[in-house]
Parts: structure tokens; sequence; C-alpha cells
């Protein structure tokens, strides 16, 4: 199965579930049908975009906090992950303990913490290879049990200043595992490395032999296709609230988290004194924690929205709201006139038809796929005469074709008009990204902050980054000659924007953003048309 990369979990499920709906084989595994594909990577692009954010999945932050910390903490005990996970029960031998817990096979592993030597590693040798965890062992796991480890290996490689995780997995059910908790706990693991280090967060990648989907769950995810809309609260400038506990500071402010989360439990009333934790992350999250618990014992909706209303602006509180909003709708209308509203107002609205979500993500793969084989072929052509000579020549053939197409009907028989969509897309997007390696560093910055300025229209990753961002806000509703007559218009003013020679790089990149739009809309109504994905 081909390489598959998405810019966040969100991106990365509504994918998988499609992929499992329209190709997943049938299998019957331990008395329980799944559809199954085999070997599925999944390389998440942006992993601390880690909430998940998708109508009718049904997620619960709260129980995704409650088992990360646990995780972390080294615990394996069922009483405690049991208020936030009703079933953790069924999943253990003896009702007392999940035996292939994560938590005391990374924190002790016959004595050894394994994120302690992890970081001694990288710190030790920025480049090394061998930092590497495991959590499936032989010695104990060769048994009849409920509850074997299904993620089994995870590496930490730090390149170009970034640090990357690679999760080995076994066996990974995209509902309850992969999208449920996994994700989530990994990232926020990804997180926490990577400040111990000083690097940045990389991309985290999924290795699973067994990716699959219940047959149990199978109308649930047909649901989610069909409403996933492509928004999430990382489109509206929200973010991950920052890790900032050293690594000899964890485990004292992991137990003072348990302690507040044992006083709030047994009295949500209780104020938390937020002094005793100066991490950003850990902070929001037991205060989510305590507005739970004051929900289950009673608060009114008036007293849920004003708890709500004092957590801070970030994509935990995002969460939380989206939560809530589940069950009482109405608490829309109380919540502040901030980022936080307008996403949600937006996620509420389903766009898409369960063919054009499965469509979008294909034209994406399709999109990245071919510009991967033509950069690798042609190396820097596109550029080497400049803007003017070799870039905005190449994208007028592309655009001339297409009007040529809406005047006399003529197609190629080398060349669809799916594909010449796609070319002119590929060159727009290059080009924008051209134009960003010469704008001012904070234009440059706020769309690339992980990336080198100077080195954008040579990036792959650059690339098959902004191509995810603009299928993401794809509308479905133009004709294809419409766009290609909105398409012409703008591209002669962007030619005499770079012509003239006066135009400033933002008024250009302005003008490119605005061209590679219609460009994205056109490969999507040829595709639709054509049926060519």
């Amino acid at each position: 199965m081909a390489d598959s990369l998405y810019r966040n979990i969100s991106f990365a499920t509504a994918a998988g579930l499609a992929d499992l709906l329209s190709m997943g084989n049938p299998v019957e595994v331990r008395g329980s049908r799944v559809r199954e594909l085999r070997n599925r990577l999944t390389i998440l692009q942006r992993p601390r975009e880690r909430c998940l954010f998708l109508p009718n999945r049904g997620n619960d932050v709260v129980a995704c906090l409650a088992e990360t910390f646990w995780v972390l903490a080294g615990r394996d005990d069922i009483e405690w992950l049991s208020t936030y996970l009703p079933r953790a029960s069924q999943f253990s031998d003896n009702g007392k303990t999940w035996r292939g817990a994560y938590g005391p096979r990374l924190r002790n592993w016959n004595g050894v913490d394994q994120l302690a030597e992890s970081r001694r590693l990288l710190l030790e040798d920025v480049s090394t290879r061998r930092a590497a965890m495991s959590l499936y062992d032989p010695g104990r796991d060769f048994v009849p049990s409920k509850d074997i480890p299904c993620n089994n290996w995870l590496h930490w490689l730090v390149r170009d200043h970034q640090l990357h995780l690679t999760i080995a997995v076994r066996s990974n059910d995209i509902i309850w595992g992969f999208s449920g908790v996994n994700s989530f706990e990994w990232s926020v693991l990804q997180d926490m490395m990577a400040f111990w280090i000083g690097a940045e967060v990389g991309d985290t990648t999924y290795l699973a032999t067994s990716f699959h989907l219940y047959d149990r769950h199978e109308e649930r995810a047909r649901k989610i296709v069909r409403t996933f809309n492509g928004v999430s609260c990382y489109d509206y400038g929200l973010t991950a609230p920052p890790f900032r506990t050293t690594f000899d500071q964890l485990d004292q402010a992991l137990k003072v988290w348990f302690a507040l989360e044992a006083q709030v439990r047994d009295n949500p009333e209780h104020e938390i004194e937020l002094q005793r934790l100066q991490d950003p992350l850990l902070a929001v999250s037991i205060e989510i924690i305590r507005i739970h618990h004051g929900w289950r014992q009673g608060w009114s909706v008036e007293r849920l929205s004003a708890e709500l209303a004092r957590l801070p602006n970030c994509d935990l509180t995002a969460a939380a709201y989206e939560l809530y909003l589940r069950r009482y709708p109405a608490l829309i209308e109380s919540i502040p006139d901030t980022p936080i509203r307008q996403f949600l107002e937006a996620y509420r609205v389903a766009r898409h038809s369960a063919k054009t979500v499965v469509t979008v993500f294909r034209i994406a793969d399709t999109i990245k796929s071919l510009h991967a084989q033509k950069n690798a072929a042609y190396g820097t052509a596109w550029k080497r005469r400049g803007e003017l000579t070799s870039i905005l020549a190449n994208i007028a053939r592309k655009v001339d074709r297409l009007e040529h197409y809406i005047s006399a009907r003529a197609k190629l028989s080398n060349e669809s008009m799916f594909d010449t969509a796609i070319d002119l897309f590929v060159y727009l997007l290059k080009y924008r990204l051209f134009l960003l390696e010469r704008a001012p560093i904070e234009i440059a910055a706020a769309e690339f902050p992980k990336k080198l300025q100077a080195t954008l229209s040579d990036d792959p990753g650059a690339f098959d980054l902004m191509t995810d961002l603009y299928a993401s806000a794809q509308p479905w509703a133009r004709s294809a000659e419409a766009i290609i007559f909105d398409t012409v218009r703008g591209f002669d003013l962007l030619h005499c924007l770079a012509a003239e020679g006066t135009a400033s790089v933002i008024e250009r990149l302005g003008a490119t953003s605005k061209a590679a739009t219609l460009a994205f809309e056109l490969v999507c109504a040829f595709a639709v048309e054509d049926d060519a994905v």
C-alpha cells in the first residue's frame, strides 16, 4: 500500500476509514469480523494537532487526557482508569490491572526507565539511531490474555533539528486504538521528548501490520466519512498548550497532577492551586478534568458554560466545548466570540458528500505522488531561467491549454484535462513557495515555522504540507468551465504583476494563492466529472 501523508490525526482518520470501507479485506479474527488493510503506513505532519475533530466519531478529550497521564506516570491500575474509561476492566485478565499497560513498560522495564535512557542517548548524540523503546515483551507476552500490547516499538530520530517518532503496531483498530487514544498519547510524549532535548517536533509515522475496522463500527465509520468537512480548530489559530516541565521534575509534577485530580474528583468545587503546576499543558488538563467531575455531579448548563469560558484559548478547550456541545447544542450561544466559537460554528456545517470526502484524499495523494516523481526527474528545471522565462511560462502553457479546451473542446490523446489541471496546480504551488523565499521573514515563518525559508521551493515537505492545506479548504460546487474562466482572468492579473516589475512580493503572493485555489478546485472538478480518481 502506498505511503499516506496527512496534516493531522483528523485527516488521517477520515482517510483511513474511507480506505478501509472501499478497499479493506474482510477477515475474521478471534471471533470478530473486520475490514483490514495490511502494512498501512500513516505519516502525521503535524502531530501536535492532536485533538480529533470528526463529527459522529464521539471522541472524548477527557478520557484521552486521563489515559495519557496515567501512562506517563507508569501506572497499570484499573480502578483509577475506570473513572474515565468505564470499559477498561473488560480488557483486564484479573479486573485489577492491565498486564500489557504501556506505562510500566516505558517507565520501569526490569528497572529501566526507557524515557530516561532515550533522552540520554539523544542528548549524547543528536544523530543517534539507537533511541528505541520496546513495549512488547517476549518473556511475558506469548501467553493467552485479553491484553497483549498492540503498539510494540517506538523509535526516536532527530534530523534537521526535528524530533521524529516512528511507532510499529501489530494490530491497529482505527476507532478505539489509532484515533481513540494512541495518536493523542504518543503526540504528548513526542512533545515532551522534544522539549527535553531542545528540538522541534517533527512528524510521526505509524506502521500498522493490521490496520482494521470492526464490523460493529462500520455504520459509524460511514457517517464519519460522510460528514467530515475538513475543519479543525487548528485552522483558526488555536494550538496545543506547551509542555514546559524538565525531565528531572516530571515525576513530581505528575504526582502533583494526580493529587489535584483526587481533590477535584472528590469535590469539583475545590479551587485548584494552579501555582503548584507551572506547566501550561498540565494546568489546562487538570482544569478540564475538574469541569468533567462538576458536570458528572450535576452542574447546570449555565455553570458549565461559565467554567469553560475561563479556560485558555487552545485546542484542548475547543475539544472540551465540542464534547459538551453534543449533549447541550444550545451551549454554543454562550461561547465568547473567540476563535473557538468561530471554529465550532464552521465545524457543525457538513460541506462534503461521501464521494467528495474520499476523492479529496485521493486527489491530494495523487498530486503529492506525481510531484515527487517529477521533482526527482527534473529537479530545479522549472525555475532555472527565472520567474518570467521559466516559472510563468510553464503556468501560461497550462492556462492556454485550458482556455483552448473551453473554446474548441479539444483534448490531447496523451494528457487528460485532469492531468493538465494537476500540472497547473503544481506549478502555481511551487511558484508560491518560490515567492515565499523572497517574502519578509515573518510571512514565511507564519506559514512554515519549522522550515528554512531560503529552500522552501526545493522542499518536498513544504509542498506536501501546502497541498493538504488547499485540500482541507476546498469548496465543491462549480463546474470546470466556470473555474477555467476565473483561472484565465486570474493568470492575466498574475502575469501583469510579475511583468511590470513594480508589484511587491506580497501582492504577487496574494494573486498566486488565489490562482492556486482555483487550480485545486479545477483538479477536483475534473476528477468528479471524469471519475479520474
